[in-house]
């Protein structure tokens, strides 16, 4: 006689719980005559985020600036996981590969109680086009400089 039983499982997924991470339920599996239940194992993938890429505990957010902000300071305005943003002053020259780090705005670490960082990567924007005069300028401002 084989009798089919429903059973609710429920899972409570921890912020920051990483890609991998396992939750077994000893002997809630499928049952056959002379042997032990099996287990049940989920295991947690991640979905991507719209705005947000994780890299371990960290989160990488794609900033645009164009290029005259990206030479001349700029303020950004920055959006936060938990929702609302923070607006972010840079005096610094944006140059390829130029990151900014705001520390415990990354990912939860659900053993320890503290985040990862919020790593923000730029990309300048450059013009599609210049006219003769305003390469000119730009060359007399720029060639100086190293």
């Amino acid at each position: 006689l084989i009798v089919e039983e429903e059973e609710i499982l429920m899972i409570k997924i921890k912020p920051g719980w990483k890609k991998g991470t396992k939750i077994t339920f000893e002997g809630k599996g499928d049952e056959r005559p002379g042997t032990l239940p099996a287990d049940i194992i989920f295991s947690i993938d991640e979905k991507r985020h719209p705005l947000f890429k994780r890299e371990g505990d960290d989160l990488e957010l794609g900033v645009e600036v164009p290029l005259v902000q990206a030479l001349t300071g700029c303020t950004v305005p920055v959006p936060l996981l938990g929702g609302g943003q923070i607006t972010l002053s840079i005096e610094d020259i944006i140059y390829p590969g130029y990151e900014k780090i705001i520390p415990g705005q990354g990912m939860p670490v659900s053993k320890e109680g503290k985040r990862g960082d919020l790593r923000l990567k730029f990309l300048v924007e450059f013009p599609a086009e210049l006219s003769d005069e305003q390469r000119s300028e730009v060359v007399s401002i720029l060639e100086g400089c190293s």
